[in-house]
């Protein structure tokens, strides 16, 4: 099929869309709808942070991986791994604020404890791959799923970040979850202060991933209104990223609009922007069908921009996968 128009995307090259099937793989800035592929095991489920080293003459820098509201950093493995076997990034993925105990703390938090909380793990990565004197500084990313898409934003306008990674980002609700979050945040959270989820391993189609997903079972409803608050700050920010940016949304995610992603790639003014569409996956993209192929692209992505030269912009190409 022919490559439907696109809008510019200011201070960056054109976007362009590609349809599954499409053989044009030397777009600039793509936005591609890719197919299912077998997947490898996920790894054993925690809710802990967890650090992944990696030995210095083949280290390359570091990843920061930031997972999603009642989410765990688990969301995250996968890709985290990857970035270290492929592109030699140790890589770290802290519980933020509120998560990994009882819901019910995320009730009493505000966006910038999260914030924050991503800011502070983003300096750690300095105890992971030091900056050596005389030396350019190493390379670092941010892999964000959900409302860790939100934050990893945030920390590039915060901290130099070499590349975003964005898994779903939280950017936007379909109009009933956003109606429902304005009655939490008018006060209706007072009555009712968890929600149940639909499905106890979130909204992911893979069974695997659905049974051994170690998430919160229930929403915390004051704490969604923050979450919502965090949404609309970082909205208002994106013409400020400049950070080279891939997004990779699923196309059957029942809880973010996956318009999020394409209102990111066309509001943010980073220099190289990939945005791909995952036929096949809900909302945890690093956990469900096309988990594998996440990784793929992410770590592609991530090799190419890291992989050019300082003084010119990578050329940001995908391919269909097989």
């Amino acid at each position: 099929m022919s490559p439907q128009s696109a809008p510019t995307v200011p201070g960056s090259q054109s976007v362009r869309h590609l349809i599954s099937g499409d053989d044009d793989d030397t777009a600039d800035n793509v936005d591609v709808v890719c197919h299912r592929r077998a997947v490898r095991p996920l790894p054993p489920p925690s809710d802990k942070s967890f650090t992944i080293d990696v030995e210095a003459p083949r280290r390359r820098g570091a990843a920061l991986c930031l997972h999603g509201y009642t989410g765990t950093p688990w969301e995250l493995r996968v890709v985290a791994d990857d970035l270290a076997t492929r592109c030699g990034l140790a890589g770290y993925a802290p519980v933020l604020p509120g998560h990994g105990d009882d819901p019910a703390a995320l009730n009493h938090l505000g966006d910038d404890d999260w914030l924050d909380a991503a800011v502070t793990a983003f300096d750690h990565l300095d105890d992971l791959d030091p900056a050596v004197d005389g030396e350019a500084p190493r390379p670092r990313v941010v892999v964000g799923c959900s409302m860790g898409g939100l934050l990893a934003l945030q920390v590039s306008l915060r901290r130099r970040v070499d590349v975003l990674v964005l898994y779903a980002p939280a950017l936007r609700l379909f109009p009933v979850s956003a109606l429902g979050i304005a009655a939490m945040t008018a006060g209706l959270w007072r009555l009712r202060p968890f929600v149940q989820k639909a499905g106890p391993g979130g909204d992911v189609g893979a069974a695997d991933a659905a049974r051994k997903n170690p998430s919160y079972k229930v929403m915390p409803t004051r704490g969604l209104a923050t979450f919502f608050k965090l949404q609309r700050r970082t909205e208002s920010v994106l013409s400020s990223v400049t950070t080279p940016l891939v997004t990779i949304h699923g196309t059957a995610d029942g809880t973010i609009d996956p318009a999020s992603s394409r209102i990111i790639a066309a509001r943010v003014k980073s220099p190289v922007i990939e945005h791909h569409r995952l036929q096949h996956t809900r909302h945890l993209v690093g956990l469900d069908v096309d988990r594998d192929l996440a990784s793929d692209l992410a770590c592609a992505f991530v090799d190419r921009v890291l992989s050019a030269p300082p003084t010119t912009a990578p050329a940001a190409s995908t391919r269909t996968a097989p």
